[in-house]
């Protein structure tokens, strides 16, 4: 398998598809991600969402395990390109 160039920031742009994929309300995803509550809002919203983040980060490691274990299928990424023995024999010569 050929991986692109990837950077540290790609983690968490992968991290935060997942949490949508694992059906991870957004502003719940957002504050897992570290991003603060913005406008009136965050001022007023003091709230930890310890039990929230608790709950998404174990619906995201029940989706990243069905994922290993190939109980799910995975939606193409422009960042992975799979490239078979017979394949990469071709393109070598």
């Amino acid at each position: 398998m050929k991986i692109a160039p990837w950077v540290l920031h790609d983690l968490r742009r992968t991290a935060r598809s997942l949490l949508s994929r694992a059906r991870v309300d957004s502003p719940h995803a957002e504050v897992i991600l570290g991003h603060v509550i913005k406008g009136v809002e965050g001022v007023y919203d003091q709230h930890s969402y310890r039990d929230e983040k608790a709950e998404a980060l174990g619906k995201l490691a029940d989706l990243i395990q069905k994922i290993l274990a190939h109980e799910v299928e995975e939606p193409k990424s422009p960042w992975v390109t799979v490239v078979t023995k017979g394949e990469a024999r071709r393109k070598s010569k």
